[in-house]
């Protein structure tokens, strides 16, 4: 009885070359599901990796395999470390300063950025901008 044959089997040259390059079970996973459409799970690639004939499979010209682990480790990077969210109260933050400068409490300027220009933020959020501008005095 020969092999059976897995749908992982047309991508065995790839995964065999992203074994090589130093990729993980998890970032073949990723791969396939991401550059080849193929969703399987991280148990399943493990399993295939036991079983496969590796001298069975016929090589695939033209797959740079460090290249395109380069590519899945960047796009992992991205998701991992998001770009943090601007907030409202950057653009008009110097009139906070400019009225906490003459003497207004926090509780004044939280009110006074939403009836002069229309922005709702929490008072935590014109606490901590006062902080971190006015020289910790907030």
């Amino acid at each position: 009885m020969g092999h059976r044959r897995s749908k992982l089997d047309r991508h065995g040259h790839e995964l065999l070359a992203l074994r090589r390059a130093g990729a993980s079970v998890a970032q073949m996973t990723r791969w396939l599901r991401f550059g080849r459409d193929t969703a399987v799970a991280p148990t399943t690639v493990a399993r295939w990796f036991r079983n496969a004939p590796a001298r069975d499979i016929d090589p695939v010209d033209g797959f740079d395999a460090v290249a395109a682990l380069d590519a899945l480790r960047n796009r992992d990077r991205e998701f991992r470390f998001p770009r943090l969210a601007v907030s409202h109260i950057n653009e008009y933050g110097y009139h906070v300063l400019r009225l906490w400068a003459e003497g207004a409490t926090i509780g004044e300027c939280h009110p006074a950025l939403r009836d002069e220009h229309g922005i709702r933020v929490d008072r935590s959020t014109v606490s901590r901008r006062l902080k971190r501008h006015a020289n910790g005095q907030a």
